[in-house]
């Protein structure tokens, strides 16, 4: 049988590779039924005490809140359907990154740091068009997701070369295509897809190498021009179109943007 994406994705979260994503995918599932119910839900997450103590840790973090939530409940009534979503997209990101991909050469660390970074570029530009922070926070918090599945594929392939990371427009989409047939960002869209993340984040994951169009996708790409600037990766000539839409155009505008995401990333940085 030929492989599909969705086959792929399948068969990866199938081998418990992704921790909590059984959990995630049944929590989204509750948070988008039209008949939500918040105490279902806190009934749900009290059956989960590992998913419990991640997003009581992340719903008590600077990030989200000024003030505590003493139990499960309490945050569940408290932070509502969009904040808890943007939670649980946390959750799962920051347990998935907790190992090297060895197929990238890359730490566990750099990981994450690349995804905090992309994460708050792109809210701060929704910000400033007063388009959906939330949306463009979980797109850049995840949209590396599939290169776990491109990695798992990798180690079993004995004497595969290390993927080549081109510029910001390819990343590693050559070699990871000729290793499973699909780019990264392929794989990802359907992993959150499959994991019942909202419709926009799935296909703002998906579509991240074609040119940005929809406002989710325009803010998005400002979130990865963020994470190649602060990770030093080669990217060559922005869109001076999407730049001028965020006022990014200038040396200095850009430069002054970059501060004020190193700024609040310390806030995020600081959320397990």
């Amino acid at each position: 049988m030929t492989a599909t994406p969705s086959t792929l994705v399948r068969a990866f979260l199938a081998t418990g590779a992704l921790p909590l994503s059984r959990s995630i995918s049944q929590v989204q599932g509750m948070l988008q039924r039209e008949d939500y119910n918040a105490c279902d839900l806190a009934d749900y997450l009290r059956t989960d005490p590992t998913l419990t103590a991640r997003v009581m840790a992340v719903a008590n973090s600077a990030f989200f809140s000024r003030q505590p939530c003493a139990a499960i409940e309490d945050a569940v009534n408290r932070l509502g359907t969009l904040q808890l979503t943007r939670i649980f997209a946390q959750v799962l990101a920051n347990a998935s990154m907790i190992r090297p991909l060895a197929a990238y050469g890359l730490p566990a660390d750099a990981i994450w740091h690349r995804s905090v970074a992309t994460a708050v570029g792109a809210e701060l530009a929704a910000g400033r068009q007063g388009e959906d922070r939330s949306a463009a926070y979980m797109v850049g918090l995840l949209h590396l997701v599939g290169m776990l599945v491109v990695d798992k594929l990798w180690l079993r392939q004995a004497g595969a070369g290390r993927l080549h990371h081109v510029d910001i427009d390819h990343e590693w989409t050559a070699d990871e295509r000729r290793l499973c047939g699909f780019d990264q960002a392929t794989l990802g869209g359907e992993m959150l897809r499959q994991l019942g993340f909202p419709d926009s984040v799935v296909s703002t994951v998906g579509r991240q190498y074609r040119p940005p169009l929809t406002p989710t996708e325009r803010t998005f790409y400002i979130g990865r021009l963020v994470r190649s600037s602060l990770c030093a990766e080669p990217h060559p000539n922005p869109d001076q179109e999407v730049m001028r839409e965020f006022r990014l155009v200038a040396e200095s505008q850009f430069e002054a943007f970059l501060a004020d995401v190193r700024e609040e990333m310390q806030s995020m940085l600081s959320a397990v």
